[in-house]
């Protein structure tokens, strides 16, 4: 056996054991399913960082971005390390009021946080359905994935590899939950980012020592005033934009996101994990793309599909056919770290809310997510190509059309009064039923929001980004919809007034939501970050070489430390809960 194979079987081994290593971890009867699904909502400090990081991470990670940027360049790296960093201001405009929210009672799914806010249990349990569609293949795909990545790196059956992965994870889920799922977490992160930057730091010192380093440098093709763009012309400025609205609006909306929100033990562990992302996302997006621009250089002639591989060429050149694939590990680590958490989502998604009865068990998700593990693996064996390419090609898009409804369902009930004309002043401060149009408007911009994903997915696409287009069209109808209900109220209020001048409109108290001013911060400061970050002005111009890279890359560079310095800002600056 390989030292390949037993550096994978013993890592996949190790998580098992990390996750199930104190007898707290193992399931008890009593155990609600609350306290299953989301650790008792005792995530806090390193473990919530590194599970909400390594839940965002998958393999693409690894083979993705250094295989895109291999084929387009540097251009590739705002698109993740600034993109990935913005998105954690989701932390504060949609985390911050989910944990407060989730905290005063039961919620655990997203359905919870719709059919609550919005009052209506039948919108819940629809954006609890497309969340499961969106996330469901993806089960089965990683499955796959996991058992090729094995087969390539230590020579084990794809078959056998995809089921001793994926059944690995179904055990400890079973046993412990997101407990389980969290301690694994903490472990694939750290041998993600350690393997990631160990393997970028020996192919950039073999690079410096054969003068690929010096070469690129001075190479043209790669510096010159194009190359802002992509050496294919791909990345533009409008493109850019696409992709941080696609990232801030889609990774939020990711269901085992939504339960980390319910899941943290208090609002400074979550503004300290915001404040910290920037900071993570840079030092993973850099070496990766890093790995891509050298490998155009130290291994040319790649293409298609085929530069995905440069990450494992570039590892097995410098370290050797022995040690090289070890590096592999690293997409191993991100790979197991989304399907657990997936596979914990979707099993919760589906007990809490769509199997009959009141009372379900933590027992009872646990069984659930091994039948899922055990449908992933066996359609993982034969993938019916067409659907999962089509679920997984609407994926993003899908998850970045259900944003507009969570937010709307989070702020709008500030927003919307009901038209208490019946009720005296002295009542105003009761909490009032919540306007039924609120619901209209949810349901509308999601049904909507889903059939553009659906047109767009077989290729009619509008001229700008689909992330922006797709949001503005959703944003139009819920404005709409409480501009005609406002105007509606204005007239119900004045006749109420000239009836009696004792009557009143009640307002909703949202006291778990962050203040209007602070929200207004976060938005101004966060914004004009990525008007900087777009960066027009350096398109066509050719850049000085500083240190080996191009000025604008530093440039890019600055950006993402400058985000990270607003977030640490906004992270003091917002006052926390108590746990």
């Amino acid at each position: 056996m390989s030292l390949a194979a037993i550096a994978a079987l013993s890592f996949i081994a190790l998580n098992a054991i990390f996750a199930l290593r104190r007898p707290s971890g193992s399931l008890a009867a009593h155990r609600s399913p609350s306290e299953f699904i989301l650790a008792g909502r005792q995530l806090g400090g390193f473990t919530l960082l590194a599970t909400l990081a390594a839940s965002n991470l998958s393999a693409f990670t690894i083979f993705g971005v250094s295989g895109t940027a291999y084929r387009v360049g540097w251009a590739f790296f705002p698109a993740m390390g600034f993109g990935t960093g913005l998105m954690a201001l989701s932390f504060l405009t949609i985390g911050l009021p989910l944990r407060r929210l989730a905290a005063t009672g039961q919620w655990t799914t997203p359905a919870h946080l719709v059919e609550n806010r919005t009052g209506s249990r039948l919108l819940g349990k629809i954006f609890s359905a497309l969340s499961l569609l969106y996330t469901l293949p993806y089960l089965a795909v990683q499955a796959g994935a996991a058992g090729g990545l094995l087969a390539n790196i230590g020579g084990i059956p794809r078959a056998l590899g995809a089921g001793l992965v994926i059944g690995i994870i179904a055990l400890y889920v079973f046993r412990g939950g997101m407990r389980s799922v969290a301690r694994t977490d903490i472990l694939q992160f750290l041998v993600l980012m350690g393997l990631g930057i160990s393997a970028f730091m020996i192919i950039a010192i073999q690079a410096a020592r054969t003068g690929a380093w010096q070469a690129l440098a001075a190479d043209v093709s790669v510096n010159g005033p194009n190359a802002r763009s992509g050496l294919d012309g791909s990345q533009t400025t409008l493109v850019l934009a696409g992709y941080c609205v696609l990232w801030s609006l889609a990774n939020p909306m990711f269901p085992h996101f939504i339960q980390r929100f319910y899941a943290a033990n208090s609002d400074r562990s979550l503004l300290s994990s915001m404040a910290a992302y920037p900071f993570v996302s840079l030092l993973i997006f850099l070496p990766m793309t890093a790995i891509g621009v050298l490998g155009a250089r130290l291994i040319p002639g790649l293409t298609g599909s085929a530069a995905d591989g440069i990450f494992s060429l570039l590892a097995n050149q410098v370290a050797g056919p022995i040690w090289g694939p070890v590096f592999a590990l690293a997409a191993l680590a991100a790979l197991m770290s989304t399907l657990d958490s997936q596979l914990l989502s979707c099993a919760s998604i589906v007990v809490e809310d769509f199997l009959p009865g009141k009372r379900h068990s933590a027992n009872l998700v646990g069984l659930v997510g091994l039948a899922l593990a055990a449908v992933a693996w066996l359609v993982s064996l034969k993938p019916p190509a067409s659907i999962l390419g089509f679920l997984t090609g609407t994926a993003f898009p899908g998850y970045a059309s259900l944003a507009p409804i969570a937010l709307a369902a989070i702020y709008l009930p500030r927003f919307y009064r009901t038209a208490a004309a019946t009720q005296p002043a002295a009542a105003t401060g009761v909490p009032a039923t919540l306007s039924p149009v609120l619901a209209w408007s949810c349901a509308t911009a999601l049904l909507v929001g889903t059939g553009l994903v659906l047109i767009q997915a077989f290729g009619i696409k509008p001229s700008i980004p689909a992330a922006i287009f797709n949001a503005a069209i959703q944003l139009t109808i819920l404005g709409g919809f409480w501009l005609a209900w406002r105007l509606h109220q204005v007239a119900a209020s004045r006749l109420a007034t000239r009836q009696s001048s004792k009557l009143a409109l009640a307002t909703l108290p949202d006291a778990a939501l962050p203040s209007r001013r602070r929200l207004l911060v976060a938005g101004l400061s966060s914004g004009l970050t990525l008007v900087a970050a777009l960066d027009w002005w350096h398109a066509g111009q050719a850049p000085i070489i500083v240190w080996g890279l191009p000025t604008w890359l530093w440039y890019q560079l600055g950006v993402v430390v400058l985000l990270g310095i607003i977030f640490v800002w906004l992270a003091r600056q917002t006052p926390a809960r108590p746990k």
